[in-house]
């Protein structure tokens, strides 16, 4: 029983931290950046979102197999791993992109 909560707990962990990559690369995708940062803080960015993509290869096999009497996290839990990496990636690209992109963050 303690097992099944635990993995009940995953599948949110999960669905959070996936929608909170997903939601942060299409503000920076869709939204014009507009000052720069100070040094260390790029950095620190970049470092963050690396950190929380290695926290959703953590949290995945945590996760049950899903099956069709599953919850909707369980069952979307593999799409909204693959979005968060995705996700990561393009921030990541968008970082290293330009000048501009590293200290804003953002792809305009």
């Amino acid at each position: 029983m303690a097992e099944q909560g635990s993995q009940s707990r995953a599948a949110i962990t999960l669905a959070v931290v996936s929608g909170f990559l997903i939601f942060r690369c299409l503000w920076r995708v869709f939204t014009p950046g507009t000052e720069y940062a100070l040094p260390p803080w790029p950095l620190v960015s970049v470092i963050s979102d690396i950190l929380m993509m290695v926290a959703l290869f953590i949290i995945k096999p945590m996760v049950p197999t899903a099956t069709a009497e599953s919850p909707a996290l369980v069952r979307h839990a593999t799409a909204l791993f693959i979005g968060g990496i995705v996700a990561t990636a393009i921030m990541v690209l968008i970082r290293v992109s330009s000048d501009r992109g590293w200290w804003t963050g953002h792809l305009m």
